[in-house]
Parts: structure tokens; sequence; C-alpha cells
């Protein structure tokens, strides 16, 4: 008897392993699948028809470009492979006349500027950085984008082709113009094209002030146009967002324009600009007017001086800690004050601190200390707000009372970039202390909200293209470390007060970005970050996560406009959900276009199921699908939602510890926790290639994902947690457990969501 049973359940768990794997192939989609389907929809709603003829070579081509498909009309031979001068032809255009492409090589551009800059005269320029093959769409892309006079210089993504297989692999998806990233490294990558005038004019004015003879003399021909490039951008006012967007000088193509043989990234990591590239700019800029307080004054002054405000209550030990690291480790050129703002501290701890700052102010004679005292309510905005008034610095720098100064020349480099003019608010990378661990490297501001990116990540290994190398222009930085010129600070408004813990920072920032500034992260600046010593953390009572919540609700009523929007982070990565890593969008999808779920009673199963922590549960997404799509209620939004909008979305993921995830049947729950009622919600099974990667010691945890679609009459007004209920179809057994997360659900429909800490498959 016992062998029969062994042998029938050996057959019902490869009975479900044959499911399993039917499944997991309709449903796992591959990056070549994903782009080659994003192509042919941009092809299909490709409304330019261009005729491609090349020009220069002796051949008799003319190759159609009409979305995505080519038509060779003559010889056959490869444009996208064949350097030469092409003509553009819009047969949808009224305009007369030809645009002229160069396609070329940047080995050929150095070796004969001739043929561009000669008698043929094209329009457009065409550079190739590295071998690879130009997309077929990319012609008519560009020739658009260059429809518009003020544009100067186009890019856009690549991927890589595997040399053996062809399979199209390791995209790398950029951000839309980032000045301070380019003069940290060449990242427009392996292809752009330039408008000739202006390459032109860039180029004749390098050589009668001799700068490009003093090139290449280590990178060759790529830090010769690299450097090219750069006096272009220069000359045209790109590094200045209120010139440069409202002239569209710079333009990033979202979408994979080049397949290139070899990482380009990877063969151009150390390609900087000259040392004295970035040195002209400075001088350029040192005597610009700052016109928000109509002062002139030189932004490379080495003696501006800085403010250091550190808000701090009752955390002596810790405030002191900072304080010493701070006077001990740092070497800087730039005179500084500490201001520290003390919201309240008892008697014993205000004398210390008022004692130690004396003894800071005796010992170091040329650093003044002011110690704010003023008891109130915790308000982190207002207590930096009461430090910056009456800051004598010309930058401000915010520090958390638990920072630790671990780099000698941090103070220097950061301000280096707040004194430009086009700077806004400048931060550094922060770390776990005592580890290489990432705590910090910018915001990113994602539909669910802002996040912090690499997250817990290995600093010693190097993310994304870099995102944890080298400067970046970012959305956001954290105000743990944030710098920033006064007059800036002010023009932004300050930080908001009625955001008094959460979101403060962030919202300074969005509101810097909208005032026409950029806002960068140094991320060869790191600082240790004892994170959350002085307050604990968001989550640990309901009291907080509710407040958490109505903080990032007002932030987005503030930049309605940012909402699930980031000009540095493309749009084909990841929106929807949180996650360290930069993953593709297409790897965890936010589908609203399926069907509506149906509901269960099942508080009878629950009875014989057993409550296992070995059955972990992650909550994602549990939002009103209208809010979801755009962040604020139809009543504030002064719109009417359709039937489709009217309902919830959930999403998350589940699996089972040690077992093998293949056999387990899951329903996702739904508990109100005042009625005790519970519903099992039929939930769509999706393919979780994160979690795949992330546990490999796991069996079959690939369909580990759920989502499922409520309408608004299926949940009746209250508080409700999430659960699964996983069942093994071959012994019966039954497992449940609960996420962390609580969605309130009110009378008029709408909800709030109180989410905790969550385990993940990282």
């Amino acid at each position: 008897m016992a062998i029969f049973r062994k042998k029938l359940k050996e057959k019902l768990i490869e009975k479900q392993h044959k499911r399993y794997e039917k499944e997991l192939s309709g449903k796992k989609i591959t990056y070549e699948k994903w782009i080659e389907e994003q192509e042919k929809i941009l092809g299909n709603d490709e409304n330019l028809r261009i005729k491609l003829e090349n020009n220069l070579i002796n051949e008799s081509e003319n190759r159609i470009i009409d979305g995505e498909n080519g038509e060779n009309e003559g010889n056959a031979s490869d444009c996208r492979k064949t350097e030469g001068i092409y003509s553009i032809i819009d047969e949808n255009s009224q305009l007369n006349g030809k645009t002229f492409f160069v396609y070329i090589s940047v080995k050929n551009i150095y070796n004969n500027t001739k043929i561009i800059f000669g008698p043929e005269n094209p329009d457009y320029i065409v550079l190739t950085l590295c071998e690879g093959d130009v997309n077929d769409l990319a012609w008519g892309m560009m020739y658009r984008r260059f429809c518009d006079p003020e544009v100067i210089l186009v890019y856009g993504d690549e991927d890589q082709i595997d040399g053996q297989s062809g399979v199209r692999k390791n995209p790398w998806l950029k951000p839309d113009w980032s000045p301070d990233r380019f003069l940290s490294g060449f990242y427009p990558g392996s292809m752009v094209a330039v408008r000739t005038s202006a390459l032109k004019s860039a180029w004749e004015d390098c050589r009668e002030r001799g700068i490009l003879d003093r090139t290449p003399p280590r990178g060759g021909e790529l830090e010769w146009i690299y450097l090219l490039l750069f006096e272009m951008l220069r000359a045209y006012g790109c590094f200045s967002r209120r010139k440069c967007e409202k002239d569209s000088k710079v333009c990033h193509i979202r979408h994979v324009l080049y397949n290139v043989k070899q990482n380009f990234y990877e063969q151009t990591r150390g390609l900087k600009l000259p040392d004295f590239a970035e040195k002209e700019l400075e001088n350029d800029l040192a005597e610009e007017t700052d016109k928000t307080n109509g002062n002139t004054h030189k932004k490379s002054d080495k003696n501006l001086m800085l403010s250091v405000i550190i808000p701090s209550k009752d955390n002596p030990e810790v405030l002191f800690h900072c304080l010493d690291s701070l006077l001990e480790r740092t070497v800087s050129a730039h005179p500084f004050e500490i201001i520290v703002v003390d919201n309240g501290s008892g008697e014993e701890n205000r004398r210390q601190i008022s004692q130690r700052l004396r003894e800071i102010k005796e010992h170091n004679t040329e650093v003044n200390t002011v110690y704010r005292y003023q008891p109130m309510a915790f308000n982190f905005s207002k207590m930096c707000n009461l430090g910056a008034e009456i800051a004598a610095g010309e930058i401000l720098l915010f520090l958390n009372d638990d920072m630790e100064i671990v780099q000698p020349d941090w103070m220097d480099r950061m301000a280096r970039k707040a004194a430009l003019p086009w700077a806004g608010a400048v931060g550094a990378k922060l770390l776990y202390p005592d580890s290489d661990t990432i705590q910090h490297a910018g915001i990113t501001n994602l539909r669910v909200g802002p996040a912090h990116k690499l997250q817990y990540l290995s600093d010693g290994e190097e993310h994304y293209f870099g995102m944890n190398r080298g400067v970046h222009d970012m959305l956001a930085v954290t105000g743990a470390c944030l710098m920033v010129r006064r007059p800036v600070f002010w023009e932004a408004g300050g930080f908001c007060e009625e955001l008094a813990v959460a979101f403060n920072d962030v919202d300074l920032c969005y509101t810097i970005y909208e005032k026409g500034y950029y806002n960068i992260v140094r991320n060869d600046v790191t600082l240790f970050h004892h994170e959350s010593l002085s307050r604990g953390k968001d989550g640990e009572s309901e009291e907080k996560q509710l407040r958490h919540l109505r903080e990032k609700d007002l932030l987005y009523e503030r930049h309605l406009s940012l909402y699930g929007r980031d000009p540095f982070y493309h749009p084909y990565l990841l929106n929807d959900m949180l996650d360290s890593r930069y993953s593709m969008a297409y790897c965890n999808p936010v589908t609203l276009d399926m069907p509506w779920s149906e509901t269960v009673r099942c508080e009878k199963q629950l009875a014989r199921a057993r409550e296992d922590a070995c059955l972990v549960v992650g909550m994602e997404c549990a939002r009103d699908i209208y809010r979801w799509l755009h962040s604020q209620p139809p009543q504030k939004a002064g719109k009417e939602s359709v039937p489709e909008d009217a309902g919830y979305y959930f999403q998350g993921y589940s699996f089972i510890i040690g077992a093998d995830n293949a056999c387990y049947e899951k329903k996702f729950l739904l508990q109100n926790k005042e009625t005790g009622r519970v519903m099992a919600v039929c939930a769509d099974a999706r393919y979780r290639q994160d979690i795949e990667n992330n546990l490999p010691d796991q069996t079959n945890v690939g369909l580990t994902g759920f989502a499922a679609r409520l309408p608004k009459t299926a949940i009746a007004a209250g508080i409700y947690r999430f659960g699964i209920l996983a069942e093994d179809r071959c012994s019966r057994q039954k497992l449940v457990n609960w996420s962390n997360w609580v969605m309130e659900v009110e009378a008029d429909g709408t909800e709030s969501v109180r989410e905790g800490k969550e385990q993940r498959g990282n």
C-alpha cells in the first residue's frame, strides 16, 4: 500500500510539473521577444515614410524605411553597415529638396573631417562609435526629431547582440539629457546624431583655439569626439535646463536605436573629458549673474562659506559622533559654520549639546557654532528652515545627526557642483555603517512613490551601467545630506512645513527641478548613514503608516505633473513596483486590462489550514485603480471615472520555502478585520523573473507572482488585511499566511493603504 501511495504521489507530482512548465512557457517573456513586439508597435504607429538613398559610395541602392519593414530596390546592400552620405526624402512632407545624413564611424570622422565639413555639406551626422547595426526605425525617428530646428544632438538607447547566438540582450536604457552625467562619462553611448552646422561651428572654434591639437593623447578618437561634442554643447548653452529645455537642444529617443557587438559601456568605462575641459566650463560661468538675488559672484571661488545645518533632539551621543567625524575628517578649502537646531531636548541633554558647541568654537577658531533651541513638536522641515534663516553661508548643507564623515574631500566635491548655476540640490552616496551596503544613491520617482534604487545592494559591485559610480542628475536626493545654494533654497520656498516627517526632502528637490535646476548625486562622495537612529522607521505603528501615506498624497498634490514620471528613469524600466534593481518593466507588469476577478467565502477552508511563516506573502500594490492611474480621486481631479477604473488592483508574490511550488494552488485572501469575513479571490498567476533569479535554491518559483482586479461593489467599507491560502495538490496540505499590509476602504469607496515591512525574495 505504501508503494502504491508513493507511485501515485510521483504521478501527481509529474502531472503538476507538466502543468507548471506549460503555464510557465506561456507567461515567460524574454527581452528579445519583448523588444521585437515594441518595435512592431512603433513601426505600425510610425507616420513618417522616408526614402533612404546612398549618394556617396558607388552602389545602386534605395532603401525604404516604413515602420518595421525595409525594402531594397536595386543591388542588395545593407545601409546599416555601409558608411556614406544618404539622402532622406520625407514622402509626407510638402517641403522641397532632400535632407542629408552622413553615416560614418568615429575613426573616419577623426581622420577624414573633409567628408563631413566639405562640399557635400550634409545636414546631419550619425556617428557610430563602435561596431554594430542601426535599427531600421532609427532613421525616421532621428529625422523627425531634427525637424525641430533647435535640436542639435540626438541619442537613443542600445542593446547588445550575442556574437554566437545572435540573441539581443543587455539593454542600456538611458536618462533624458543629463549634463552632469555627460561631464562624468560619455553616457549618450555608441551612436549619436548631430546637426552638422552646430558641430562644424564647434570644430572651427576648437581649431582656432588649438584645443583639438591637445587630443587625442590617451583616449584616441573617442576622446576627440567626446571633447568636440562637449564644446558644441557648451557653446549652445546645453548645461542650463532653463535654456536647453526651452529650446529642446538635446533630444533623447526612448527606444533602442543601435545594436552593438560588444558592450560599449564596458569599453569606455574609463573615458573622461580632458582636465582642462570642465575647468573651462567653470571659468565661463565664473562671472555669471545669479538671477535669483541679483548678485554677481564667482562660482568657482574657494572662499564661499558653507552653513552646516543639523536638526537634533535628545541625541547627544549620536550628534557628537557626527560632529567629531565632521571636524576630524573633513579637509576643505571652504570656511564653514555649524548650526544645531534642537526642537526640545531635555535639560541635561541641552546642557551637554550647548557645552560641546562652545568647546568646538573655542578649539576651532575658524569654525563658528550656533545652537538654536526651540521646543516644538517634531517637524524636520521647520527645523531645517529655522537653521537656514540664521545661516551666514552662501551654500547650505543639511545634515542628519546620524551621519558619519569618512572622506576628507567630501565637502569640497559637493560644493564644486552646488556652486554651478544650473545646480539645484546636491547629494552624496550613503552607505550603511561599516559596510559596503548602499542606503542611498539618489531618489527615483516611481508611480508607487519616491524610491531609493540600489538600496541594500553591495557597492562593491557596479550596478546598471554605473548608477552607483560617477555623478548623475536625479530627480531628488535625500535630505540626510543635501547641499544647495541659499538663493536656490529660498527660491523653492524652503522645506514644506506641511510635510513634517516624510517626503520633505523629495518635495524640495521636485520644486527645485520645477524651477529649472538639475539635482545631482555625487557617487564619488561616500558617507555612512546610521539610518533612523533618531526617530525609528516608518511603519512601526499604524499611526506612522497612515501619516506616511497622507504625506505621500500631499507630495503628489503639490507635484501632480511628476506623478509616475521621472526624466532620468526610462519608461521601459519597472515603474509600478518597488525594486532595488533597475529591472525591465515587462518582468513585472501592471496590466489593468485583465477581467474582473471573482470572490468566494472561504472561512471553512481556512479552518483546516495551518498558519506557517514558510509561506511568504509579499504585497506590492493594493490601490484604487483611478488613483493608481491619476494620483487623485475623481472628485478632486474634477473628472469622471470610467467603469474600467471603478475598482481595485492587487499585485504581489508568494512562495513556500523548502517546497516544490509547482505542486501548490494558491488563492489571494482579503479579510475584513472588523467582521472576520474572508474572501478568496481568483488571481492571475504571473511569471516573476526577479524571484526566480533571487531564489536559486528554491524549487519552481517562476510563477510566484499574482494579480487580481476587483470592482468596488465587491468590497464593503472596512479595514482589510491580505493573505495567501496555498493547497498542495498532491497531499491536500493547506497553508495560510498574512501580509502586514492593511487597506482601509472608506464608505465613499476611496481607500488608503498602510504598509509595513515585507520579506522579499532578495
